[in-house]
């Protein structure tokens, strides 16, 4: 039987990824790596992560009317099921820095010429998807 990718379709080659295990201290060093990133870059991470708590805030806002208010939890929690889609400028941020690139803020979406955009795109839709079936979910009852 042929090998099938959801994304990268039949015609693909697979590659069977190593599991490596991490450990506490493993934790410990990608925190260190980020507040790193922060201080080098403080600017440009500020401005990517004054975006995604200022819609947070919004959506509190357009919840707090009597009808809309049993959906702020859904929102907020179902809004960080989101978070990792949203940071991928700062995963592009940090991997450019990383391998010595240029890690300015015009390059955050530079992702879009990631090979890995199909897989990162089916991951958003599927968070979106189960975003919406939790709000949905939630307003039935």
């Amino acid at each position: 039987m042929a090998s099938f990718h959801v994304i990268a379709g039949a015609s693909e080659t697979l590659e069977h990824t190593r599991i490596r295990k991490i450990g506490v201290s493993d934790l410990f060093d990608a925190l260190r790596r980020g507040v790193d990133d922060f201080m080098v870059k403080p600017s440009h991470i500020v401005f990517l992560c004054l975006i995604y708590p200022l819609v947070g805030v919004v959506l509190a806002a357009w919840t707090s009317g009597a009808n809309a208010l049993p959906l702020l939890f859904p929102l907020v929690s179902g809004f960080a099921l989101l978070g990792p889609f949203a940071a991928i400028g700062l995963y592009e941020i940090s991997r450019r820095r990383e391998a010595g690139l240029d890690a300015s803020w015009s390059h955050a979406f530079e992702v879009k010429n990631s090979p890995a955009l199909p897989s990162i795109a089916a991951v958003g839709i599927m968070l979106f998807a189960i975003f919406i079936a939790w709000l949905l979910t939630a307003q039935a009852f």
